[in-house]
């Protein structure tokens, strides 16, 4: 099973983190803005490690999650390395994959996963992810997998 990273450990990463790994998804690296954040995520979560620079978890990360906010999603992207057979998914409602053009470039595959909720806490989305509509762009394989992750969800 592919490896998780997450790259952001606020409301919806925290939440889409821990319902993951809480279906069987390995997820092993997590960074944030805030180290508080990413560690009581890590803390959560059986098997993540908390890294202080983005870098490292798309290093140990076969699949990267990138829930900043939607205004740093590119400058993210664009300032890390990524390769082929990753992939790199974004989870905000309002940008297309085109935000992920440096990395698609790199040789990653990219997608978006975005549930169809509003979420005004950790603890609201976590009882509001299972069961979300979910809406995904993706290609080929890594198309599968995120609607695998949709099903897994209750989505």
């Amino acid at each position: 099973m592919l490896q998780l990273g997450f790259v952001g450990a606020g409301t919806v990463g925290t939440a889409l983190a821990a319902q993951l790994s809480s279906r069987g998804y390995p997820v092993v690296a997590v960074s944030s803005r805030s180290q508080v954040s990413a560690r009581r995520l890590a803390e959560a979560i059986s098997h993540c490690r908390v890294f202080d620079d983005n870098q490292k978890v798309v290093d140990n990360a076969d699949m990267v999650f990138i829930t900043t906010p939607d205004d740093v999603i590119a400058p993210v992207v664009a300032q890390l390395r990524w390769h082929d057979g990753q992939s790199v998914v974004h989870c905000s409602g309002a940008e297309s994959t085109e935000v992920l053009l440096p990395a698609r470039r790199m040789g990653a595959q990219v997608g978006a996963f975005h549930p169809l909720q509003t979420f005004a806490s950790a603890e609201q989305a976590m009882k509001n992810i299972p069961g979300s509509t979910f809406a995904i762009e993706a290609e080929g394989w890594l198309l599968d997998i995120l609607k695998d992750m949709a099903t897994a969800l209750d989505g």
